[in-house]
């Protein structure tokens, strides 16, 4: 069976004694009719134990596109139960519909609004939902209306993206860098696991920016992001461009063996990308890395610093190396 918010429900027309008790509008029963099914919002209308009473051909034909059958016989079918069932089998969002209608039902609030995501096999969809009660009151009878709003949430996923993404690498930009940095700081002090930073800056980039151009520089950083990317495997792991030709690679959950061991694998493959200019110069990466457990004193201000001191002290050593905080060499 199709998940709850994915259903399509087939009943009946509304009745003319529910749309109009004046004989001299005979005609609008059929233009409401019209003007419900011509929408493009999937409706049903329920009574006040849940039960469907009419749904518009909206409803239905998401129903099909769904799964459902065209003519399955959803008149009477109790919209609260199949919410509730949904729940009791682990969707939690199916919860929070149910409990909104009851609320619209039993006049505890006006009306009800309930974003909530139906993906399907492919493509990502958002819809809201909205409860409201059908005039008159003494009718006890109660509009489900499911509008799709996928675009509005692309947008804001893109919009998102682009507040945390740096436009040339694809990488993580400072403002999400820090952000990730605090949430992972904070979680790390509370389990007592250990957090890594290697702090990242590409060798002489000004002398290759100057010499090769702008664009040639900025495919020179793009080259160098996508590498350093490619050692960013764990859902926690975030590589982040700080700023011009400074990175920086996050290890959630990393002691300091594994994160140097990867910060010198990081630097041999920026080597290996072969990014020559002038006679005999290449582009290299010098990495700094530091890793320890937080404690309640401790802030992400002294990680930074830490990756940034043994960052310098791998410059002083030659550059195109790692080097670990409280060592001058690997």
């Amino acid at each position: 069976m199709m998940e709850w918010r994915c259903f399509s429900r087939r009943g009946l027309q509304v009745n003319a004694d529910l749309t109009s008790s004046d004989p001299s509008n005979s005609a609008r029963p059929a233009l409401h009719t019209m003007v419900f099914d011509s929408l493009q919002e999937m409706i049903a209308v329920i009574d006040q134990t849940g039960s469907i009473v009419d749904v518009n051909t909206a409803w239905i034909k998401f129903g099909v596109e769904n799964g459902q059958s065209s003519d399955y016989a959803w008149m009477g079918k109790n919209y609260l139960k199949a919410l509730t069932a949904s729940h009791a089998n682990g969707d939690v969002l199916a919860g929070e519909a149910a409990n909104g209608i009851l609320a619209v039902v039993n006049d505890q609030r006006a009306s009800f609004l309930f974003e909530y995501p139906c993906h399907s096999p492919d493509e990502k969809r958002w819809f809201m939902m909205i409860v409201t009660r059908l005039k008159p009151d003494t009718m006890r009878l109660f509009a489900i209306s499911h509008h799709n709003i996928t675009k509005r949430k692309l947008a804001e996923e893109q919009a998102e993206y682009l507040a945390m993404h740096d436009s040339l690498t694809g990488l993580a930009n400072r403002r999400c860098f820090n952000l990730t940095l605090g949430r992972q700081f904070r979680r790390s002090m509370r389990e007592q696991t250990p957090i890594s930073l290697i702090a990242v800056d590409v060798d002489h980039f000004k002398d290759y920016n100057d010499e090769c151009g702008h664009i040639a520089g900025d495919d020179c950083l793009a080259q160098v992001s996508q590498a350093m990317l490619a050692f960013c495997r764990r859902p926690d792991d975030l590589a982040a461009r700080i700023g011009g030709d400074e990175f920086a690679v996050l290890l959630g959950n990393t002691d300091m063996a594994f994160s140097w061991s990867l910060a010198e694998a990081i630097v041999r493959s920026i080597d290996d990308l072969g990014i020559v200019y002038g006679d005999s110069k290449q582009i290299t990466i010098t990495a700094g890395v530091a890793s320890f457990v937080p404690h309640p004193l401790d802030s992400n201000d002294y990680l930074l610093h830490e990756a940034d001191k043994a960052l310098y002290r791998a410059k002083e050593a030659g550059r195109n190396r790692a080097v670990r905080a409280g060592s001058s060499e690997g």
